[in-house]
């Protein structure tokens, strides 16, 4: 695995800006991360972040409304990304044209990404690698989802490995977001990403490392995912 490739940036640029977004988002819901880690590779940026639960989210998910509690927090952090945007791009001489963000409210962390409408990078991987790879998210996925056109790691380090998707909708996927059905593409993508968890130790074992984390943001509009895993930076399976 590759290390860090940081585009007209360096370290002290990186910690600024997690710093930054931390103060973003304490300001806007009342409560910081206890830990926000950044990456940027090619003119992908991701933030990821631990132990953010609010007090408010913590009452709707005891009161079994964790729809609620989604909403809630896309709805903030939209505003805030769209605050901290400008700042990235002007610290990093990137500009972004989308961003995703998606939440593991069990084990309270959390995952942001800004990306490009035409990004530049994509990892060089070992081919018989990255077929297995490719093959097991097909086999994974394809009980719960439609058979990716296309797949492409966009990210490899030993922290983070984050797989790009495309043309990964159903029609009926594709009418729910048409019509505005945000409930039922969330709740789906839900189950989805559950089925890979499900499957955890089948990746562990493909990467040799111990998987703390998983995530799935979906682009509707543009009819694609991005599936990231955190490794565990302490423990490698033997």
């Amino acid at each position: 695995m590759k290390g860090e490739v940081y585009i007209n940036s360096n370290q002290e640029n990186l910690v600024y800006l997690s710093s930054k977004f931390s103060k973003l988002l304490k300001r806007r819901f009342g409560k910081g991360p206890e830990a926000c880690n950044v990456f940027l590779k090619g003119n992908r940026f991701y933030v990821y972040m631990r132990q953010f639960i609010t007090p408010a989210e913590n009452v709707l998910m005891n009161q079994g409304q964790l729809e609620l509690a989604h909403n809630f927090r896309s709805t903030v952090m939209n505003s805030v990304t769209q605050e901290f945007i400008p700042e990235v791009s002007k610290i990093l001489g990137i500009s972004f044209d989308y961003f995703f963000h998606d939440w593991n409210y069990d084990k309270n962390t959390g995952i942001l990404l800004l990306d490009q409408t035409q990004p530049n990078h994509e990892e060089r991987i070992d081919n018989s690698f990255q077929t297995s790879l490719f093959h097991l998210i097909e086999n994974v996925g394809s009980k719960y989802t439609k058979k990716p056109a296309s797949f492409k790691i966009v990210k490899f380090t030993q922290n983070i490995c984050a797989i790009e998707s495309r043309d990964v909708l159903l029609p009926l996927e594709k009418l729910a977001y048409e019509k505005g059905n945000v409930d039922l593409l969330l709740h789906h993508a839900w189950n989805i990403k559950d089925g890979y968890w499900k499957n955890k130790e089948q990746f562990e074992s493909l990467f040799g490392r111990l998987i703390e984390d998983m995530f799935i943001m979906w682009d509707y509009k543009n009819n694609r995912n991005y599936l990231v895993f955190i490794f565990n930076k302490l423990d490698t399976m033997k």
